[in-house]
């Protein structure tokens, strides 16, 4: 049976795919704090009514996550070289502020119920990791260094999508323990996060057929 999604578009709709659990939680989340009658959620109360920073790093998360999405799709950017540059600096932008308000709302608001020093520190650190990331990726493209661009890029995304494979381990978890401690939420937090970083890695260092683009260095001044 022919795939009826066009190639062009098959990388993009998968990796969104893959974004659907992040997404899903960010509809439950804006639909729960646009709710005059909701049930508190002791996962949302830490906050103490202060939304606005939650807001913005749920929705600069979404944005940044489909916007890339469309950035490996080596038809699109051949094509659409303009909408490439454009969508990719919005993407950039997005991601490097959904990192650094994510370490805020680390570090100023009190821990959750399940939350551990390692926990947060490491959310604090991909982070940072995921705006340097976006930095470097920035400053290859800026030299027109196209691989480090992609290196840097494909490690921003396996960061920021790693709230899919989190929730998937966290899912087969429960599905055999029931539980979960503090202590197993941080061990299956950090396994999402090898796990992304892992795959990334594995990609960025696979053989690419991926045709190659040269990048005028006065584009990105």
């Amino acid at each position: 049976m022919q795939n009826p999604i066009p190639h062009r578009w098959r990388v993009p709709v998968l990796l969104i795919g893959l974004s659907l659990v992040p997404f899903a939680a960010t509809a439950s989340r804006l639909i729960w704090l646009a709710s005059a009658d909701a049930v508190p959620d002791p996962a949302m109360t830490r906050f103490g009514g202060d939304w606005a920073t939650l807001v913005a790093h749920i929705l600069l998360g979404s944005m940044f996550l489909i916007l890339a999405a469309f950035q490996y799709s080596p038809e699109l950017r051949i094509r659409h070289r303009l909408w490439h540059r454009v969508s990719g600096r919005i993407a950039m932008i997005a991601g490097t502020l959904a990192g650094l308000s994510g370490i805020w709302l680390v570090i100023a608001y009190p821990p959750s119920s399940l939350a551990t020093l390692v926990m947060d520190t490491l959310r604090v650190f991909f982070g940072a990791a995921l705006a340097g990331s976006i930095a470097l990726a920035f400053a290859a493209i800026r030299r027109s260094d196209v691989p480090a661009h992609r290196a840097w890029m494909i490690r921003a995304f396996a960061i920021a999508i790693a709230g899919s494979t989190q929730a998937l381990v966290i899912g087969l978890w429960l599905a055999f323990s029931q539980t979960l401690t503090p202590d197993s939420a941080t061990a299956l937090i950090t396994l999402g996060f090898v796990i992304n970083i892992t795959v990334a890695e594995w990609r960025i260092r696979a053989p690419s057929h991926i045709p190659t683009i040269q990048v005028p260095h006065r584009s990105f001044t």
